[in-house]
Protein backbone atom coordinates (compact mmCIF):
# COMPACT_ATOMS: atom_id res chain seq x y z
CA UNK A 1 0.00 0.00 0.00
CA UNK A 2 1.00 3.32 -1.17
CA UNK A 3 1.53 6.14 1.37
CA UNK A 4 0.71 9.72 1.02
CA UNK A 5 2.97 12.81 1.37
CA UNK A 6 1.74 15.04 4.30
CA UNK A 7 1.18 18.14 1.69
CA UNK A 8 -1.20 15.45 0.17
CA UNK A 9 -2.95 15.30 3.18
CA UNK A 10 -2.95 18.87 4.10
CA UNK A 11 -4.50 19.34 0.89
CA UNK A 12 -6.98 16.71 0.98
CA UNK A 13 -8.59 17.98 4.53
CA UNK A 14 -7.98 21.65 3.76
CA UNK A 15 -9.61 21.70 0.55
CA UNK A 16 -13.19 22.79 -0.13
CA UNK A 17 -13.88 20.35 -2.21
CA UNK A 18 -12.53 17.05 -3.94
CA UNK A 19 -13.41 15.35 -7.72
CA UNK A 20 -14.02 11.80 -6.96
CA UNK A 21 -14.04 9.34 -10.38
CA UNK A 22 -15.57 6.34 -10.12
CA UNK A 23 -17.15 3.67 -12.83
CA UNK A 24 -19.67 1.38 -13.15
CA UNK A 25 -19.89 -2.16 -14.73
CA UNK A 26 -19.03 -0.93 -18.29
CA UNK A 27 -16.41 1.40 -17.66
CA UNK A 28 -18.74 4.39 -17.70
CA UNK A 29 -17.25 6.88 -15.34
CA UNK A 30 -18.52 9.09 -12.79
CA UNK A 31 -17.39 11.97 -11.27
CA UNK A 32 -18.99 13.64 -8.02
CA UNK A 33 -18.01 16.85 -5.64
CA UNK A 34 -17.18 15.80 -2.14
CA UNK A 35 -16.85 18.44 0.80
CA UNK A 36 -17.07 15.84 3.31
CA UNK A 37 -13.85 14.20 2.85
CA UNK A 38 -10.37 13.54 5.13
CA UNK A 39 -7.25 12.01 5.13
CA UNK A 40 -7.86 9.73 7.75
CA UNK A 41 -4.13 8.58 7.76
CA UNK A 42 -1.26 8.36 5.63
CA UNK A 43 -2.72 5.41 3.94
CA UNK A 44 -6.35 5.99 3.71
CA UNK A 45 -8.67 8.47 2.43
CA UNK A 46 -12.31 8.99 3.76
CA UNK A 47 -15.35 10.17 1.41
CA UNK A 48 -18.76 10.76 3.33
CA UNK A 49 -21.98 9.76 1.31
CA UNK A 50 -24.40 11.99 1.87
CA UNK A 51 -26.50 11.33 -1.40
CA UNK A 52 -23.99 9.36 -3.98
CA UNK A 53 -26.09 6.95 -5.88
CA UNK A 54 -23.88 6.23 -8.97
CA UNK A 55 -20.96 6.10 -6.65
CA UNK A 56 -22.54 3.83 -3.89
CA UNK A 57 -23.22 1.67 -6.53
CA UNK A 58 -20.22 1.78 -8.49
CA UNK A 59 -18.43 0.91 -5.33
CA UNK A 60 -20.82 -2.13 -4.58
CA UNK A 61 -19.91 -3.64 -7.96
CA UNK A 62 -16.16 -3.24 -7.06
CA UNK A 63 -14.71 -0.26 -8.44
CA UNK A 64 -11.95 1.29 -7.39
CA UNK A 65 -11.67 5.43 -6.97
CA UNK A 66 -9.82 7.91 -7.67
CA UNK A 67 -9.69 11.94 -5.67
CA UNK A 68 -8.77 14.83 -7.04
CA UNK A 69 -7.57 18.19 -5.12
CA UNK A 70 -6.02 21.34 -5.77
CA UNK A 71 -5.00 25.17 -5.38
CA UNK A 72 -3.49 27.39 -7.06
CA UNK A 73 -0.32 25.89 -7.21
CA UNK A 74 -0.07 22.21 -7.33
CA UNK A 75 -2.45 19.04 -6.57
CA UNK A 76 -2.79 15.54 -6.16
CA UNK A 77 -4.85 12.05 -7.00
CA UNK A 78 -5.00 9.64 -5.09
CA UNK A 79 -6.22 6.43 -6.60
CA UNK A 80 -7.37 2.80 -4.77
CA UNK A 81 -9.54 0.58 -3.72
CA UNK A 82 -12.55 1.21 -1.79
CA UNK A 83 -14.62 -0.54 1.27
CA UNK A 84 -18.18 1.05 2.34
CA UNK A 85 -18.99 1.12 5.67
CA UNK A 86 -22.29 2.26 7.07
CA UNK A 87 -22.76 0.91 10.39
CA UNK A 88 -20.38 0.30 13.52
CA UNK A 89 -18.67 3.04 15.70
CA UNK A 90 -16.27 4.38 13.19
CA UNK A 91 -18.66 5.09 10.97
CA UNK A 92 -21.03 6.30 13.72
CA UNK A 93 -18.40 8.91 14.85
CA UNK A 94 -18.26 10.14 11.27
CA UNK A 95 -21.87 10.26 10.83
CA UNK A 96 -21.67 12.49 14.02
CA UNK A 97 -18.72 15.24 12.74
CA UNK A 98 -20.62 15.35 9.28
CA UNK A 99 -23.76 16.06 10.75
CA UNK A 100 -22.53 18.77 12.81
CA UNK A 101 -20.43 20.33 10.34
CA UNK A 102 -23.58 20.39 7.72
CA UNK A 103 -26.11 21.66 10.47
CA UNK A 104 -23.49 24.20 11.32
CA UNK A 105 -24.08 25.57 7.66
CA UNK A 106 -27.82 25.24 7.47
CA UNK A 107 -27.73 21.81 5.92
CA UNK A 108 -30.15 19.34 6.89
CA UNK A 109 -28.02 15.95 5.50
CA UNK A 110 -27.05 12.96 7.24
CA UNK A 111 -23.65 10.39 6.55
CA UNK A 112 -25.34 7.63 5.14
CA UNK A 113 -21.82 5.77 5.01
CA UNK A 114 -18.68 6.11 4.03
CA UNK A 115 -16.47 4.89 1.32
CA UNK A 116 -12.77 4.27 2.71
CA UNK A 117 -10.19 4.86 -0.22
CA UNK A 118 -7.01 2.52 0.64
CA UNK A 119 -4.53 4.50 -0.59
CA UNK A 120 -2.39 2.00 -3.69
CA UNK A 121 -0.97 5.25 -5.94
CA UNK A 122 -0.64 8.46 -5.47
CA UNK A 123 0.14 11.40 -9.02
CA UNK A 124 0.84 15.02 -9.15
CA UNK A 125 -1.56 17.53 -10.57
CA UNK A 126 0.62 19.88 -10.67
CA UNK A 127 1.31 21.60 -14.04
CA UNK A 128 5.03 21.39 -15.52
CA UNK A 129 7.67 19.10 -16.47
CA UNK A 130 6.26 16.44 -13.65
CA UNK A 131 2.79 16.77 -14.27
CA UNK A 132 1.07 13.44 -14.32
CA UNK A 133 4.03 11.69 -12.81
CA UNK A 134 3.82 9.10 -10.28
CA UNK A 135 4.66 9.87 -6.66
CA UNK A 136 3.95 6.79 -4.89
Amino acid sequence: MAKMLQDCMDMINNVYAAAVATADADGVPNVVCCSMKQAYDDETVMISDQYMRKTFANVEAGSKMAVSVWDETHGYQVKGSVTYENEGERYEAIAAQVHQILSSMGYDFYSKGVCWLHVEEVYSLTPGEDAGARIC
